[in-house]
């Protein structure tokens, strides 16, 4: 299932071009990495560690032999991120390429060594990560709640470095809430994260489950998802003798909660009894709430 690519400020927003190398670095030995804070080096492929702030857990093997084959016949066309350790280097981007490198059997590897803090270097690992579209949804949610939970990141300030809207942030992070069957299943890509977030709108634990069940037996689409979850989540009412005169007919409460849904981009529900009625926004937490207001205070 694809997810849309490209992220707006993107990698250039964290990372610089490393199109030019500056020609008196070229070759300079990994020992002299303390002259400057940002600087490109070849460093021995064996002195370097993976990230442990590295928000990817799967490697996908058939990727990682293209790039070990491309590797081998052409080299390490893009300089890996590094930050210094009392012991050698971290990586903080490229570990893909550091395993390709390490695989092919090269001596070193070009890198640009930074002295960067633990928030900036997730920072830094989560942007390339979704520049390239190599995290699962769950990894993605994980990732943006690490951001706000070790570094007290509001959802405003993680949308603004990673590239990505705030309803975007808030709704991946809400994935997280779905029981832990589910997150299996979108760690795998079984369901999309639209399917999730769709999901995401039953409050009910064991109704999520069993949709879920029903997307991979049935082959639901996202829309078809939407539309089951939307019925799902009608409360029952009592019947209605007679609609009043004026009232609005079930085909038009559906439509005028799609479009307040999509304005809010959340979930919205519209019930009536006679010529009352309530709507009830959903919201995931207070960032989302404010979000929703300013939509509404525009």
């Amino acid at each position: 299932m694809n997810r849309p690519t490209g992220l707006g400020r993107g990698l250039a927003a964290l990372i610089p071009e490393p199109a030019v190398v500056p020609p008196e670095l070229v070759g300079e030995g990994a020992s002299d990495s303390h002259k400057n804070d940002s600087r490109y080096v070849d460093i021995p492929v064996d002195s370097l560690s993976p990230n442990r702030l590295q928000p990817r857990s799967d490697f996908d093997d058939e990727r990682m032999d293209e790039l070990t084959r491309s590797i081998g016949e052409v080299g390490v066309l893009q300089p890996v991120l590094v930050r210094q350790t009392t012991d050698g280097y971290e990586l903080v981007a490229g570990e893909r390429r550091w395993r390709a490198a390490r695989r092919v059997g090269l001596a070193t590897i070009p890198a640009i060594v930074r002295t960067t803090d633990d928030r900036t270097a997730l920072e830094h690992a989560v942007v390339e990560n979704l520049h390239r579209d190599d995290l699962n949804p769950l990894e993605e949610a994980q990732a943006y709640h690490r951001l706000m939970d070790e570094f007290q990141m509001t959802q405003h300030e993680v949308a603004e470095r990673v590239g990505r809207s705030r309803p975007a942030v808030a709704n991946s992070v809400r994935l997280l809430q779905l029981p832990d069957r589910i997150l299996g299943m979108l760690r795998d890509g079984v369901v999309s994260a639209g399917h999730g977030r769709a999901l995401a709108g039953l409050d009910d634990r064991q109704v999520q489950e069993t949709v879920a069940d029903r997307i991979t037996d049935e082959g639901l689409s996202v829309r078809q998802t939407e539309d089951l979850v939307r019925d799902l989540a009608q409360p029952v009412q009592a019947p209605v003798i007679a609609p009043l005169p004026g009232s609005m007919p079930d085909a038009g409460l559906l439509e005028v909660e799609r479009l307040l849904s999509a304005r809010l981009d959340t979930t919205v529900k519209v019930t009536t009894r006679g010529r009352r009625g309530r709507i009830t926004v959903s919201f995931a937490d207070r960032d989302d709430l404010t979000r929703i207001f300013d939509i509404l205070n525009s």
